[in-house]
């Protein structure tokens, strides 16, 4: 491979293989300054986290990791509007919203510099995962106050691509235009290609006839089951992406080996800690990923609790690069309900999904708990396979029963409730028992 091609695998060379000395370094300097930002200019942390400026005194990571204390998602649901606000608000441009999973979203807002500077970090990601000026790229996530969409759109226009902002258009509209235009590359939360592909197989189309290169699937977990049958489907290579709209969106990504994420971490901190006394753990054990904003001027984040297991490494990656990996998200602190007394785990009820794959998608499913008069029940709603009928629902019913120790209905989504899924998050877990 000649040296002109291997530089093209890089947007900025210098810094995604910057030694982890020299990272580090970095590092330090960036958390004092953000530390002292935060206390300087946050009602959050001056009143409520009792940060100073001699808070952002340490001189060390581990010193950083034991002195500083976490930021949690209730703060930021407990938090006044503007509480957390670090600049004028005459000087804020946008603002985006978590993905409304809790009752009540987390704002985060954004300043001009916010933004230039978040995408011209965020297109190091988009360029690893094969995205480049020619490209013809069709952004599926929703835009609005849904950070996925407009955020990565102006990232990927960092790059000089050409981008269909196709959000929230029907699953149908969406294939005529991925045929119409010639699309090369895309993105999408990842429980919406099986979503796609079951539309595109129901309205005799074939997802592999359309051309596409680089598919980017982020929002949600998926298995490695998911993303050989997307990428068999399309004829295309599948990526995973993380990002959070707390921090920003897109700020970790893999590379062509496809052996952990590649994180910004001169962009945002990274630590894992353990999920129940807090303390950091060391490179390769699993806990919860804790990350601490750089640059964020309107609402800068200290030692936030994502909420995502994983874990991280700072070992080389034969793609060249030195930023340092965290391991794919198989699961949240909150993938489990309980249910008459019964824990169930969201990565448990998937492998049993992919245990009938020939009866039904494994990937397109809700498990939801109801309560009716005072009796709770549970519901697994599915889609089964073409051609399958009620033989194939009494199997999966036996399947389930003798998986769970609690009776569990099975039933079929409707084609309005699978209309209706389009292209947002697909929920997998609904308890409504006490609505």
């Amino acid at each position: 491979m000649n040296a002109r091609k291997k530089e093209s695998f890089f947007w900025d060379k210098q810094r995604e293989t910057v030694s982890i000395a020299e990272l580090k370094s970095l590092q330090l300097a960036k958390l004092r300054e953000s530390v002292g930002f935060a206390a300087e200019h946050s009602g959050l942390y001056k009143k409520r986290k009792k940060l100073s400026g001699h808070d952002a005194d340490f001189h060390s990571l581990d010193e950083f990791s034991k002195k500083i204390p976490f930021t949690t998602k209730e703060d930021l649901l407990t938090s006044e509007l503007y509480e957390n606000l670090c600049v004028p608000k005459k000087e804020l441009v946008e603002v985006h919203s978590s993905s409304g999973t809790s009752a009540k979203p987390v704002y985060s807002f954004l300043t001009k510099q916010d933004i230039q500077t978040g995408s011209e970090y965020l297109a190091r990601t988009w360029h690893m995962q094969g995205i480049r000026k020619e490209s013809t790229f069709a952004m599926l996530a929703s835009y609005g106050l849904f950070s996925a969409g407009l955020l990565n759109h102006y990232a990927i226009q960092q790059i000089g691509a050409f981008v269909i902002p196709i959000g929230g258009s029907s699953a149908l509209k969406t294939l005529g235009i991925l045929g119409e235009f010639s699309v090369d590359s895309c993105a999408a939360v990842a429980s919406y290609y099986p979503y796609v592909i079951a539309l595109a197989k129901q309205n005799n189309i074939r997802p592999n006839d359309l051309g596409l290169r680089h598919i980017i699937a982020g929002g949600e977990p998926f298995s490695e089951n998911q993303r050989r049958y997307v990428e068999k489907e399309f004829n295309a290579v599948m990526y995973d992406q993380y990002g959070l709209c707390e921090i920003n969106t897109g700020i970790a990504g893999e590379c062509a080996e496809k052996n952990g994420l590649h994180i910004l971490a001169d962009y945002v901190y990274p630590e894992i800690v353990d999920m129940t006394n807090g303390k950091a753990l060391p490179e390769d054990q699993e806990g919860e990923l804790v990350l601490t904003t750089f640059h964020k001027e309107a609402s800068p984040l200290v030692r936030y609790r994502t909420g995502d297991i994983t874990c991280i490494s700072y070992k080389p990656c034969p793609c060249g690069r030195t930023m340092p990996r965290i391991s794919r998200i198989k699961r949240r602190v909150t993938d489990t309900l309980f249910y008459k007394g019964i824990k169930i785990e969201k990565p448990y009820v998937a492998k049993c999904m992919e245990g009938l794959r020939d009866y039904l998608n494994p990937y397109i499913w809700q498990m939801e708990l109801n309560s009716d008069a005072g009796r709770d029940e549970a519901v697994l709603k599915i889609v089964l396979e073409q051609k399958k009928g009620d033989n194939a629902l009494d199997h999966i019913t036996t399947s389930f029963q003798k998986n769970f120790d609690f009776k569990i209905k099975i039933r079929t989504f409707t084609a309005d409730e699978l209309a209706r899924l389009g292209n947002s998050k697909l929920k997998s877990f609904l308890d409504n028992r006490n609505k």
